[in-house]
């Protein structure tokens, strides 16, 4: 499995690298017994307005070879635009194929503003919307049994993000909401194996109803480091929960090495989880 990931990798990822501009990321997290997470991608720019990401990502709760069944993967191919100078739009597709019992596939679209280059401080201001649909499809419960029928769930969301640079400091601010789940009737045993926080790299599990999170960062030559800070809610319990990640870039040409700590749910001992962070990045 791990050979065929690698693979898969190589494939989607560095291939793309000997016919346009772009930027390959590969970023790791580590956590306890045995957790590992990963997503790569490369940003393919073909200098005629076109951009192509494709992506790879994946995690497994443990580290024993036995469980190779446990890793879940998920397949995403970005597609923008250049409009102009100002818009830009965008298109995604999402494939994660059955492992440990569940499955999505997911698509969606949106839009890019620039609205000025610089105005005093303030610089490259961008505004982001998106609009998709998620189709899930769960077969055990969270113990890992056999449900006597699947559970369906089709979730339509929206997002909005904006990134902006101020002086030497990089802001940034996501909000994702799901406008509406087609059945809210989720079984108390029931969840979904992968969802995602803005700016986090590990991989959580649940039904997200909303998700907000903003990231602050300070450049320097050398090194930056950042501060992000979450907050989201599920839609299958109730409660809101926090995530919490820091750590510093070191920039050296046209390659970054970042290091870091996640952690979900600080407040709470009983489902605190802690993760450290890796990536690098190469500009082409």
């Amino acid at each position: 499995m791990r050979l065929k990931n690698a693979l898969i990798s190589l494939v989607l990822l560095i291939c793309p690298c000997a016919l346009c501009y772009g930027q390959l990321s590969f970023s790791g997290v580590n956590g306890e017994r045995g957790y590992s997470a990963m997503r790569g991608f490369y940003r393919a720019d073909l200098d005629n307005g076109f951009v192509f990401t494709p992506h790879y990502e994946y995690y497994r709760q443990t580290d024993k070879e036995y469980d190779e069944s446990g890793t879940i993967s998920r397949y995403k191919l970005t597609g923008s635009y250049e409009l102009n100078d100002d818009w830009s739009l965008t298109a995604a597709a999402v494939w994660q194929p059955t492992a440990v019992g569940y499955r999505a596939v997911g698509y969606g679209a949106g839009a890019e503003w620039k609205p000025f280059y610089r105005w005093g401080l303030i610089k490259n201001p961008v505004l982001a919307v998106w609009a998709g649909q998620e189709r899930y499809k769960v077969y055990v419960d969270r113990m890992g049994n056999a449900l006597a029928d699947s559970f369906h769930q089709i979730a339509t969301s929206a997002a909005v993000q904006a990134r902006t640079e101020l002086a030497s400091w990089d802001l940034n601010a996501s909000w994702h909401k799901v406008i509406q789940y087609k059945n809210n009737n989720f079984p108390p045993d029931v969840t979904f194996g992968w969802a995602d926080i803005p700016y986090m790299t590990a991989v959580i599990q649940g039904f997200i109803k909303d998700a907000a999170a903003v990231r602050v960062s300070y450049r320097t030559n050398f090194i930056t480091p950042y501060m992000a800070l979450g907050r989201y809610n599920y839609a299958e319990r109730r409660g809101t929960a926090l995530s919490l990640s820091a750590g510093m870039r070191v920039n050296w040409g046209r390659t970054a090495l970042t290091g870091g700590v996640e952690v979900f749910e600080p407040r709470r001992e009983a489902n605190r989880k802690t993760y450290f962070s890796m990536s690098a990045e190469v500009d082409f």
